[in-house]
């Protein structure tokens, strides 16, 4: 019977570039497809040698994997557009492509997009990952930044750009001193006057009272606070749910249609619900002054619905909100837009203007910079009033694990690391007489 041989030949010959420049392209045939013959090439080669010996390799490549060869000369950034594209927005949720994308932009095109994906060895990533180090990141951006470049070039490895990845057991070099200090954001806490001073300049009655409120009284996340809505509030046990948190997502969308379809913002974007940070899905106690604030907060917004009539801003998500943490805790929630485009969930927010409109979390940033400008407290941020409200909570003898329940850390160790270095005069003071006690 006839058998027909599949093993192709390398054809090495002479071509000449524009400047009259003399190099060699070598050539094999590739597997036909739709019964039309296809061949491999590439030029550029100095010798007949270099040309038949990069033909080999080529072609035992091609023949071991079996299948069509992919661009090995594609660039490490060009390879990244391709992963996301083609991998990432496929599996992952929105607000990790989110950070994936900014650690792209910020730290690997930077550095590692000029380079050949099959030209990146375990040394090149190795000694990024030290310079990282050396220059002051912190040990879980560093880890972050590992891990995508783990996941890439495995994607790299199973699509056949290389053929053995770089990026297995890179190591983060936490026994040495790095050449500069770590760069971790001191948290501040803020005394009793600069609390009075902060709620003189946004007192009752400005769009950032209630969201300010929450969060010195609860210590929640921004995106916590601005994504409650009135059924996680439950004033009769003095409760909180904490169900969700609300982000930006930012996207190309022409600006007619996020006007169309959106109405939290003008902007090319969009706000979407999610769950909280590490899944933190958790119920807080309230105290009575912030059960006041909220109470009288929410008949004031049924006035003014009343008020506006047809005018009052409504908004909706594009799935049933749950209000339950501990469902939220067994099932997978979906990222859940938020727009002004008309569903069967209504959404009613907590934070919100005389009109409905909905305060987002960027309020808190004209807050950050009114406090810097106006009321002199260095080092305020949108988590100054939670890392306060935690401070607070040991500063009167809270028991750790409970503060580490109600802030919804992921372990006790980010408790311990952050809200007990702050060595307030109180806590000296109780530590003093615990110490005097003793002996």
């Amino acid at each position: 019977m006839w058998k027909e041989n599949y093993m192709s030949e390398i054809m090495v010959r002479e071509r000449f570039l524009r400047s009259g420049k003399k190099v060699y392209e070598y050539s094999f045939e590739m597997a036909s497809v739709d019964g039309k013959r296809k061949r491999k090439s590439k030029s550029g080669f100095a010798s007949k040698r270099d040309a038949r010996i990069a033909g080999r390799k080529a072609l035992s490549e091609y023949e071991n994997v079996g299948q069509v060869m992919v661009d090995r000369d594609i660039s490490y950034a060009d390879f990244l557009d391709l992963w996301m594209e083609n991998d990432c927005k496929l599996t992952c949720k929105e607000s990790t492509l989110y950070g994936y994308e900014k650690k792209i932009r910020l730290y690997l095109k930077p550095e590692l997009g000029g380079y050949r994906v099959s030209s990146i060895d375990k040394k090149i990533l190795q000694t990024f990952i030290t310079d990282l180090y050396n220059d002051g990141f912190s040990i879980n951006t560093i880890i972050s930044i590992k891990g995508l470049l783990t996941k890439s070039f495995n994607y790299a490895l199973e699509n056949h750009y290389i053929m053995t990845s770089p990026a297995n057991k890179l190591v983060i070099p936490q026994n040495m001193q790095p050449d500069k200090p770590t760069r971790r954001k001191e948290h501040i806490y803020l005394t009793k006057d600069n609390i009075d001073s902060l709620f003189e300049r946004f007192p009752k009655g400005t769009s950032s009272f209630v969201p300010l409120q929450i969060a010195y009284h609860t210590g929640m996340r921004p995106g916590e606070v601005f994504g409650l809505v009135w059924d996680d509030i439950d004033f009769d046990n003095k409760v909180i749910n904490v169900n969700r948190q609300i982000q930006w997502r930012q996207v190309k969308r022409s600006k007619k249609d996020i006007k169309k379809t959106n109405g939290t913002s003008e902007s090319l974007g969009y706000w979407y619900f999610t769950s909280p940070k590490y899944k933190s899905y958790r119920v807080i106690d309230i105290d009575d002054v912030l059960v006041s604030i909220l109470k009288e907060e929410y008949e004031k917004q049924k006035r003014d619905e009343e008020y506006y009539g047809e005018f009052y801003k409504k908004y909706y998500s594009e799935f049933q909100l749950l209000f339950s943490v501990q469902k939220n805790k067994e099932k997978e929630i979906p990222l859940n837009e938020v727009s002004t485009k008309e569903t069967d969930f209504g959404v009613d927010f907590v934070c919100r203007r005389e009109d409905g409109s909905y305060v987002t979390s960027r309020t808190l940033q004209n807050v950050s910079n009114a406090v810097h400008k106006e009321l002199d407290i260095p080092g305020y941020d949108t988590y100054s009033l939670r890392h306060t409200h935690g401070t607070m909570l040991i500063e009167n003898g809270a028991d750790t694990v409970y503060v580490q329940r109600r802030l919804g850390h992921k372990n006790i160790n980010v408790t311990m690391n952050i809200y007990t270095n702050h060595l307030t005069p109180i806590i000296k003071s109780r530590n003093n007489i615990t110490l005097n006690n003793m002996y």
